[in-house]
Order: C-alpha cells, then sequence, then structure tokens
C-alpha cells in the first residue's frame, strides 16, 4: 500500500508549516485549541484568551473565544466579528480581511511566498519577511511538535508588544465550506462595518 495521505509533505511550504498545510490539503480542515498571550508593552501581566482555531483552504479562518463569545471569521471576501460584550457584529472588507490573515496565511498556504526560514533548534523555526517593509513583523519564531504540527508561534510588534499563539490537540476533518466561515449578528446587536 502507498503512503497515508497525512504522511505526504507538501510542496511549496515552509520546513515549519510543510506537515500542516499537507494535512490540510488531504482533509479539508483543520481544528485546534489554541491560547494567545499578549504582552503588555509596559511590563503589566500578559493578557491570555482562549478559544479554537478552525482553518480550510485556500482562505478560510475561524477564531471562536469561549470566554468571552467573540467571534471571527475571514475569507478572502472579507469577513466578520461579532463583540457581545458591544453587542455589535464589525464586517470586514476585502482589503481589511487580506491585512487581518497574514498569520494564518502562513499556515494555510505554507509562507514560502511572504517568508524565508531557519531552524534555530529541534523542531523550531526562524522566519523573517522577504520584504523587509512589508509591515510584517520582522521576527517569528514557530515551535512544532512531535507530529510536524504548530504547537506554538510568538512574534514581537512594534512598540515592544509581543503575541505567542499555543496549539493544542490538532484534528483533521471534512471541509464544512464557505457557510460556517460566514457569521450572523445576533438579534439586537448593531452591524457595523470597519472604517
Amino acid at each position: 500500500p502507498g503512503p497515508r495521505a497525512e504522511a505526504v509533505p507538501a510542496t511549496g511550504a515552509l520546513a515549519a508549516t510543510r506537515t500542516l498545510v499537507g494535512r490540510l490539503s488531504a482533509a479539508g480542515r483543520g481544528e485546534a485549541a489554541f491560547t494567545v498571550s499578549l504582552t503588555d508593552p509596559m511590563g503589566g501581566p500578559d493578557r491570555v484568551q482562549s478559544g479554537r482555531l478552525a482553518l480550510e483552504p485556500p482562505d478560510r479562518v475561524r477564531l471562536d473565544f469561549a470566554a468571552t463569545g467573540e467571534r471571527i471569521a475571514i475569507r478572502a471576501d472579507g469577513g466578520e466579528w461579532i463583540q457581545p460584550q458591544a453587542r455589535q457584529m464589525v464586517r470586514l472588507a476585502r482589503e481589511q480581511a487580506a491585512m487581518a490573515t497574514w498569520l494564518w496565511e502562513i499556515l494555510l498556504k505554507g509562507g514560502t511566498a511572504g517568508f524565508t526560514e531557519r531552524a534555530s533548534g529541534p523542531r523550531r523555526f526562524a522566519l523573517e519577511p522577504i520584504e523587509r517593509d512589508s509591515g510584517l513583523p520582522q521576527g517569528i519564531t514557530v515551535v512544532l511538535d512531535a507530529r510536524g504540527l504548530p504547537a506554538q508561534i510568538e512574534f514581537a510588534e512594534e512598540g515592544g508588544a509581543g503575541t505567542r499563539y499555543r496549539f493544542q490537540a490538532w484534528r483533521f476533518v471534512r471541509s464544512r465550506g464557505p457557510r460556517s466561515f460566514t457569521l450572523t449578528a445576533p438579534r439586537g446587536y448593531a452591524i457595523v462595518d470597519l472604517p
């Protein structure tokens, strides 16, 4: 018998993303639990949120935050961000969605279009943007788990702020299609277009 679909490496992907891109291509959808930590540049405690991530090639991303009820869906044609605290749904235009998805595009498409990489330790890679003035973080660290899937992605932003995503329990299932990446405002919520 031939190799299992999950073992086939994806061509055109960085070593840091090759296994994930291959699994997404074979199954259609990837899901993981995640924790995001935002560093306070003023030295205060990190802000930490947990949620669920869903990715579907070629361009669909969804983040669901259990504690706050926030939901974010992004696609090539735009997206929505439901904010229960403000009782509103923010709509993103195509250009705004494109600016918000650079990190997820690395995971969905492999990252070779925008980044170079070098190994910086066992299952650890440093990514740098090909274009220095692209507006992307100048240094991204990707740490892989034993299966070759992203376990942690960390990057610094201007002003000293930093962001760290930790991923657990990756699973791969059939695609649910575009409808699961389109959000509708709950009753009574204001709908606001992001300026």
